[in-house]
């Protein structure tokens, strides 16, 4: 019951409990009467103030209606906002739209009410200096309490008015304005006639004469022109009306302030002649007239001059009349006064007139209040109407109250938060320059719940609070916390549209951000404006990143160096743009928001995330990008020390999973957290160099002749091959020396012309005879792993170069090899070069299968005669040098003739061709060889010349090969230019052996070693 009570009692009860339950602690009184003393006093009779009128009202104030005040008077009060905000003990800019008159109950708005900022004690008042006027049309018997709300700026910026204005003082409507707010209507027969509300002016009329006449209205800054000022008179009536209701006891009077000017008369009595004014109420049924308030029916010029000049004859020096400006009742001669008018009147003067009529007459009753100017065309006239007011009862105020509950703090978090009554929750990530939407909310003095009576104008603030170097408050903010932005005040009502159950919440919404933020928080204080009394920042931090990364780039100087000369955008296996693996090129992204616009404040640090894998075509595998060392400036990122491992191209985006690490933890996901860029093209790389190292153990062919079973050396001069080819294993890398494994496929461009292989030898004893090489195209085979083997071609043959005028001694051989290779497929580009080798394949001291000893040959045929009965051995044997002399080369198994080797020619005697012919084995033994001309038989004595063919043969070189013999066929080359010596006096090694064979003719008798003669 107790509990119901309580929770039952209005805010200014919750006030005094507060207030009650401090004294009760500093009267250190005991806990357990707290209950009982607030509940007798709980259950008093309660005098509770009147409801209060709208949440978002701060102050009122109260309006002392005195007894007897009648319904449907005008009700005036001089307010002095700054010092009802003084007593009050607030602080803010008073709003000048703020002020609104309410019934007695607190809540239902007068229905006619207005204030003035201009006016303030009945005269002109400035502007913007918190105080004014207030009027309402009272709707409830005095005596009686009505309330004038009011507030400041920083509370929430209020709406003008929304109900009907008084507006006798035509400070609403604005210049120009025929027929001013709270008014019925204004009729003018003659176009040309004024009828608008006009400011304070001086204007010049030229009429009868011309003047500088006075537009400053009674009081404020407007009044209402109506007759001919602006144009020439030409006749007609303009007419103003407003419905009033006459209060119906002590009803007071009408005062109507107007001020005359111009060159015409009027006179008492005269409702035809010429310009005046006049003011009735008429019943509004009839038109008939119910009361004359102003004009020449009445009489009365001398108190109530309805015309500014009297009298209908034009004016002479001693009697007032038409013709003169603003002369009253005087001639033109001087300030005669002939009615006895006040020195106010004087010539020229342009006074304001207030004429005064009792409203008894028709008390109780509703009529039309009629303003009429009629004029004669001739001379202008005009009048200024302000401050026309009926039943005025002036009052007092009371003591300002305040309806305002002061939180113990503020938070804000995602409007999803739950439940409604949550005082704290996370904001997650944020995009800069997308519109998101924030709740507030209210805390009660102990933070431990939201303070639902809450209601007022808030500042909310974005702050930068990634610096926590000062200490926290106890309001939850830091001192180095720094403002990015102030956003739009806030206004706390008592429920918010747009959230359920929101009693101490507020919903924010549009919030944008244009730039990028690591850390936010939001701030909330209160009052908005002024010296705050209550303030929170929120619990949780976030993020405001960019939007994404665009543009991005990616460039080189050349395919080595970082820079922007070029782009590397290329993803054609042929042509373009290349950039060596591992060597820097440029990469740089620009952080925008959801404008386009550069956040300036980005100094993230994107990693390369690699989507696909564009070349080679098949088998491509992504190797690994890295970005290097990002530089930031202003929003745009740049680093010169990017690398990609591998050869080929590759599609990827820029990611930064960091930036918005401050939400990582509150349910941001990826999507909300990650600022990526859009993805693209990167290309084209290739290797940076070329390693080789040795594939197998090679070996040279002694002899160059396989099928020799017993070989230990090799002719100078003599070609030789290998009997194992080497192989070199080549290796695509990149600048760290990794192997780039998409070197392969299109990308592997390694032509045969690319291969070098250069030869080196060392001989012992020391020589250097130079050495010749035939090298056919090399066999190059890629293994599609970014690495391949190069072989020499199996025809290759090397030769020691034999001197053909001195002998060479003989020497061993170690021979060496440097395989290298290089690509200089993509050097047509400029920027681009040639891929080589910085590591060859070096075969060092390649062996030989059968012997590395070379020797100096040549190839000696000695001359022969015997029996024509009997074959005949013609010597032939090879020959090396030994360093001194030319001696049988025994070790040569090897070396191999054929018949038609051996030229015939010269034949003499009876020995003709092929009476003879050659026969020889195949291969010589120990040096020698078994060369035979076989018998030409009886009667074919004679001689022929034998050479051996080492090289070149000539058409007439012939030969008869036996057996068995036959016509002489063409001789046939050796090929062993290396045998070639110097014969028939030549003065070098250039000559093929050549020798005499002689049938029937016998040796000299001391070539017998024995002779025996048979009979």
């Amino acid at each position: 019951m107790l509990q119901s009570r309580i929770n039952s009692v209005a805010v200014e009860n919750r006030v005094m409990k507060r207030i009650f339950s401090s004294l009760c602690s500093r009267l250190l009184l005991p806990s357990s009467w707290y209950a009982k003393i607030l509940a007798v006093l709980l259950f008093m009779p309660v005098f509770a103030s009147a409801a209060w009128f709208n949440a978002t009202w701060s102050y009122r104030v109260p309006i002392n209606i005195p007894a007897g005040t009648t319904v449907n008077s005008t009700i005036k009060a001089d307010v002095d906002f700054a010092a009802l905000l003084t007593t009050l003990g607030a602080a803010g800019t008073f709003d000048v739209n703020s002020p609104r008159v309410t019934r007695a109950d607190g809540t239902t708005l007068s229905t006619i009410q207005e204030f003035t900022d201009s006016i303030y004690a009945g005269t002109t008042d400035a502007t913007g200096n918190s105080r004014g006027e207030v009027r309402f049309i009272l709707e409830d018997a005095g005596p009686a309490t009505y309330y004038l709300y009011f507030d400041v700026a920083a509370n929430g910026p209020k709406a003008t008015n929304p109900q009907t204005p008084i507006n006798g003082n035509f400070e609403r409507g604005g210049t120009g304005t025929a027929t001013p707010p709270g008014w019925n209507a204004s009729t003018r027969t003659n176009g040309n006639m004024d009828i608008q509300i006009r400011p304070s002016e001086t204007v010049t009329v030229a009429d009868q004469t011309t003047v500088n006449t006075s537009g400053i209205p009674n009081t404020g800054q407007f009044s209402y022109l109506i007759g001919y000022r602006t144009n020439t008179d030409s006749g007609g009536t303009a007419t103003l009306t407003k419905s009033i209701t006459v209060p119906a006891s002590s009803p007071g009077n009408m005062i109507i302030r107007f001020e005359p000017e111009g060159w015409d008369s009027g006179a008492n009595g005269s409702t035809t002649n010429y310009d005046f004014i006049r003011v009735r109420l008429l019943n509004p049924s009839t038109s008939a007239v119910l009361l004359d308030v102003v004009g020449p029916q009445l009489n009365n010029y001398v108190t109530c001059p309805f015309s500014p000049n009297y009298r209908t004859s034009a004016a002479t020096s001693t009697a007032p009349g038409y013709g003169p400006y603003n002369n009253w009742d005087n001639g033109t001669g001087s300030n005669n006064h002939t009615l006895g008018m006040s020195a106010t009147y004087n010539r020229g003067l342009q006074p304001w007139v207030a004429c005064s009529v009792s409203l008894a007459g028709v008390a109780g009753q509703t009529v039309n209040l009629e303003i009429r100017v009629d004029n004669v065309s001739q001379y202008r006239s005009w009048f200024l109407l302000d401050d026309v007011e009926w039943s005025v009862v002036v009052v007092t105020l009371g003591t300002p109250e305040t309806g305002v509950v002061v939180p113990g703090g503020f938070n804000a978090y995602e409007t999803a938060t739950a439940p409604a009554t949550a005082i704290s929750g996370v904001i997650k990530t944020k995009i800069s320059a997308q519109a998101f939407n924030l709740d507030l909310v209210a805390l009660n003095t102990a933070k431990t719940g939201i303070e639902p009576g809450f209601t007022g104008a808030v500042k909310v603030e974005l702050l930068d609070s990634s610096n926590n170097t000062g200490a926290l408050d106890a309001n939850g903010c830091r001192s180095t916390w720094t403002v990015i932005q102030t956003l739009a005040s806030q206004t706390f009502a008592a429920g918010d549209a747009a959230i359920t159950g929101s009693a101490g919440r507020h919903r924010i919404t549009g919030i944008a951000e244009n730039n990028a933020w690591r850390d936010v928080r939001v701030r909330v204080s209160y009052p908005g404006t002024g010296v705050a009394t209550a303030i929170g920042c929120s619990s949780d931090n976030f993020a405001i990143r960019p939007n994404q990364f665009s543009p991005v780039s990616v460039s080189d100087t050349n395919w080595s160096a970082a820079g922007t000369v070029r782009t590397l955008y290329n993803t054609s296996d042929t042509g373009g743009n290349v950039h060596k693996a591992g060597q820097p090129f440029s990469i740089g992204a620009t952080a925008v928001n959801a404008l386009g616009n550069t956040t300036t404040n980005y100094n993230g640090t994107p990693a390369g995330s690699l989507t696909s894998c564009i070349l080679p075509v098949s088998g491509c595998t992504l190797g690994t990008f890295n970005v290097g060392t990002w530089v930031a400036a202003s929003g745009v990122i740049a680093s010169t020390t990017a690398t990609y491992s591998d050869a080929g191209a590759f599609a990827m985006q820029f990611v930064d999973t960091t930036f918005s690490n401050v939400d990582a933890a509150d349910g941001s996901t990826t999507v909300e957290r990650y600022i990526t860029s859009a993805i693209f093209n990167v290309g084209r790389f290739v290797p940076d160099h070329f390693d080789g190292i040795t594939a197998n153990t090679p070996g040279f062919l002694t002899f160059n002749d396989a099928a020799c079973g017993t070989r230990s050396f090799t002719y100078i001069g003599q070609p030789f091959g290998y009997a194992l080819s080497p192989q070199a294993l080549l290796t695509a890398k990149n600048a760290s020396g990794a192997t780039t494994i998409n070197y392969r496929g299109a990308l592997w461009k390694i032509a045969t012309t690319d291969v070098t292989q250069a030869y080196t030898y060392t001989l012992t004893p020391a020589s250097t005879p130079g050495l010749t090489t035939v090298m056919g195209a090399p066999v190059i085979t890629s293994n599609n792993n970014g690495s391949g083997t190069v072989s020499p071609n199996s025809t290759d043959t090397l030769t020691f170069n034999r001197n053909l005028t001195t002998p060479q001694s003989p020497f061993t051989a170690a021979i060496n090899l440097s395989i290298s290779v290089s690509d200089s497929s993509e050097s047509g580009v400029a920027g681009n070069g040639v891929i080589a080798s910085t590591t060859n394949a070096q075969f060092n001291s390649i062996a030989f299968d059968s012997g590395n000893a070379f020797r100096y040959g040549r190839l000696k045929l000695t001359s022969a005669h015997g029996s024509e009965l009997l074959n005949l051995p013609v010597p032939l044997e090879v020959q090396y040098w030994n360093g001194t002399s030319f001696v049988t080369n025994t070790a040569d198994n090897c070396t191999m003739f054929v018949a038609s080797n051996m030229r015939q020619n010269n034949y003499t005697n009876n020995l003709s061709a092929c009476k003879t012919g050659a026969s020889i084995g195949s291969r010589l033994s120990a040096g020698r060889g078994n060369l035979v001309l076989v018998k030409p038989g009886a009667g074919n004595n004679g001689s022929v010349d034998l050479a051996v063919k080492l090289t070149t043969i000539v058409a007439t070189d012939k030969s008869c090969v036996a057996p068995p013999l036959a016509a002489q066929v063409n001789a046939t080359s050796a090929n062993a230019s290396w045998l070639k010596g110097k014969w028939s006096g030549s003065a070098s090694y250039d000559q093929d052996p050549f020798a005499r064979a002689t049938f029937g003719v016998y040796k000299n008798p001391n070539e017998f070693i024995y002779m025996r003669e048979i009979y």
